[in-house]
């Protein structure tokens, strides 16, 4: 299945704004409610899409452009 944009590029966005942002996951955990291990969980091998919404909201994503 070929996929339109890589999945791998996106994530790394997300976990440089969380560094940006936050600093570091354990205090980015803190404002999504969730243990640094958890949070590590879902930017590596997460699959709830629901809480990958909550992530983006937080971190003031309303877009994704993949170049």
């Amino acid at each position: 299945m070929n996929s339109c944009y890589s999945s791998n590029k996106v994530m790394e966005e997300i976990k440089c704004r969380i560094k940006d942002k936050f600093k570091n996951q354990e205090n980015f955990g803190k404002e999504l409610g969730a243990s640094r291990k958890t949070v590590s969980r879902i930017l590596n091998h997460g699959t709830d899409i629901v809480t990958f919404f909550r992530i983006c909201k937080i971190l003031g994503i309303d877009g994704i452009s993949i170049d």
